[in-house]
């Protein structure tokens, strides 16, 4: 007999940042006190100056907390060649750099001076961030349904954004997140790479601000060489994944396909021998449509010499997985309003420092969007599309884009839109489970690298796709020319030898040192917050993330729908969302994520202004 699943906590957010001045704190005070009274681990509170107060609500709160600031996961930062993991961990960091932290990994982090709080995430917002403000009161949360759900308890407005919620009417991908900054609450804003909360603290009935750096500056390229930026970020792939590797066996955790992506990491990992016997590779495409995955996988697993699955022993493998008690509500608390397909892993570890390592990241070089502006994007959606759902499509993604200053008709604009949103809500998906999920693809230099117009693009490179295949080639020539999911992906030998010629040769493992780690994983505190759970009213049953559950959940959703405003206007995508969903040809988590909007909809319906 199997052994009984442990059940995690429920659903609910990683954290939320509140500060409030002298005279703002009433209800929300009260809500704090009651769960510092029943859960006094999630509730920690720094008394700011100027009257202000800082509560911190996060797992094992008090830990994460310092005397000037507050810091949740880890980060790595590829010039000091350092993992940092937890409070403890970025506190010696801070010993040494008075700057706040702006780099990759999946965090949140406040500091705070005697004038100023400012409060950032990781460089590619695997940590979401949300703002909500008001004169006096600001909170932050990786979570807008919190946000949502919290105005309702302290009777602040709650205005639907009626733009928001014209342009989820355009069926596509791009469309399946948050399309710009605004949410379908107007009251509730969205923080894409680049920007950070500040708040002015003497005055005490301060709103905060949104500081915004552009894109284009806080992801420049920085290089003189194509062919070195290439080998930089090859040794910095595989040295992450060194390091990681390095924390015990099978703490570096890679999900293998059929295509490049995947094999970039496996060709970083395999550099290693040390890393390579210590990892943990998968396949985990088994739906009979990605067969050829598991074909190649295995093939390459077989050549290479490398084992698929665990070692581990099956009971231990057992004892360190829990899962989700609540899958469909875990997505509606930590994806509605935000990431509308209904994709959500529903488990997650116990032992601490188990990295989920993915190829997510190389679309910010070889293009998700077609590698277009925005403005070709958006001619597109008014051929296809009714006038007014382009409109408010153009206005909503236009808008945050030119805020972070990328016009619209800038080159690759769509693509520093995929940066600032798909990127990140998509990529980040791992985070209501865990923080320990690293996309070691993704590198700064090389995102300002490919979106060079072809006049400024250095010697030797041949293009934005080009960047994937060079990285393939320093890695791992000998994998660049095994077979892909798709032949076209092949390259020939004499193809791989003209750019080794070309990059100057193949990066060694003697190239890639394992970075020093401070701090422990054991440090960082992750998983849904039972007192944010308190906090949001859940007012739905458990239910599994299955096709029945979300059906009923949509038909509950088109029943608010069908009582509003916007009745006619959405029969249409409810009609298509069900059809979907009781298509078993069509994946439940299909991009478009057309069930998910309509459920997103509903929630913000019943508790609208």
């Amino acid at each position: 007999m199997s052994a009984p699943r442990r059940r995690g906590p429920e659903p609910m957010a990683n954290y939320l940042l509140a500060v409030t001045g002298p005279s703002a704190g009433g209800p929300l005070a009260e809500l704090v006190e009651e769960a510092r009274a029943s859960r006094p681990t999630d509730v920690g509170s720094v008394a700011l100056t100027h009257g202000w107060t800082l509560t911190w609500i996060a797992r094992r709160a008090g830990q994460e907390l310092h005397p000037d600031g507050v810091f949740t996961g880890f980060a790595y930062d590829d010039e000091s060649r350092a993992f940092y993991f937890g409070s403890r961990g970025i506190r010696r960091r801070e010993q040494q750099t008075d700057a706040a932290p702006d780099l990759p990994g999946c965090f949140f982090s406040a500091r705070w001076t005697a004038d100023t709080l400012d409060a950032s995430s990781d460089l590619y917002r695997s940590m979401p961030m949300f703002l909500t403000t008001e004169p006096g009161l600001t909170i932050v949360s990786d979570s807008p349904y919190v946000l949502l759900r919290l105005r309702r308890r302290l009777g602040l407005p709650i205005t639907l954004d009626p733009v928001v919620a014209q342009s989820l009417l355009w069926r596509n991908a791009m469309a399946a997140q948050l399309l710009g900054t605004r949410t379908l609450v107007q009251e509730i804003r969205y923080l894409p790479p680049g920007q950070r909360v500040r708040l002015a603290l003497p005055g005490g009935r301060s709103s905060a601000d949104v500081v915004v750096r552009p894109l284009a500056e806080h992801f420049a390229w920085q290089g003189n060489s194509y062919a070195q930026t290439i080998r930089t970020a090859a040794t910095r792939i595989a040295s992450t994944i060194k390091t990681v590797a390095g924390l015990g066996p099978e703490k570096a955790r890679l999900s293998l396909s059929g295509g490049k992506d995947s094999r970039i990491c496996l060709a970083a990992t395999l550099l290693s021998p040390e890393a390579s016997a210590a990892a943990r590779f998968s396949c985990l495409n088994t739906h009979p449509s990605h067969q050829r995955d598991a074909e190649v996988v295995e093939r390459l697993a077989a050549e290479f010499g490398f084992h698929l699955g665990s070692r581990l022993p099956p009971e231990q493998r057992r004892a360190e997985i829990w899962h989700v008690a609540d899958p469909l509500g875990l997505w509606r608390t930590d994806c509605s309003l935000a990431y509308y397909a209904l994709k959500m892993q529903s488990f997650g570890s116990r032992s601490k420092g188990n990295f989920a390592i993915t190829g997510i990241g190389s679309e910010l070089y070889k293009g998700n969007y077609g590698l277009r502006s925005l403005a070709s994007v958006v001619s597109s959606v008014r051929e296809r599309t009714d006038a007014d759902v382009a409109s408010a499509v153009e206005e909503v993604a236009a808008e945050a884009l030119e805020t972070a200053g990328i016009p619209r008709d800038r080159h690759l604009s769509a693509e520093w839109h995929y940066l600032a949103f798909r990127n990140a809500l998509h990529g980040g998906r791992f985070v209501p489970v865990s923080k320990f999920g690293i996309r070691p693809l993704q590198q700064r230099e090389l995102v300002g690298l490919s979106k060079l117009v072809p006049a400024e693009q250095p010697e030797g490179m041949e293009g934005p796709r080009s960047i994937t295949d060079d990285l393939l080639v320093v890695l791992g020539p000998e994998l660049a020319v095994r077979p892909f999911d798709d032949p076209r992906k092949t390259m020939p030998p004499e193809r791989v030898e003209q750019r080794l010629a070309v990059l100057g040769g193949p990066v060694t493992d003697e190239d890639c040192d394992a970075y020093s780690v401070l701090g422990d994983p054991r440090d960082v505190h992750d998983g849904p917050v039972p007192t944010l759970t308190l906090w949001a009213e859940l007012r739905h049953p458990r239910s599994r993330l299955d096709r029945e559950s979300a059906t009923a959940a949509l038909d509950e959703a088109a029943r608010s729908i069908e009582q509003s405003p916007l009745a006619t206007s959405w029969s249409d995508l409810l009609a298509a969302g069900r059809q979907y969903l009781l298509d078993p040809a069509v994946r439940l988590d299909q991009a478009q994520g057309l069930a998910g909007r309509a459920i997103s909809l509903a929630e913000v319906l019943e508790v609208a202004s």
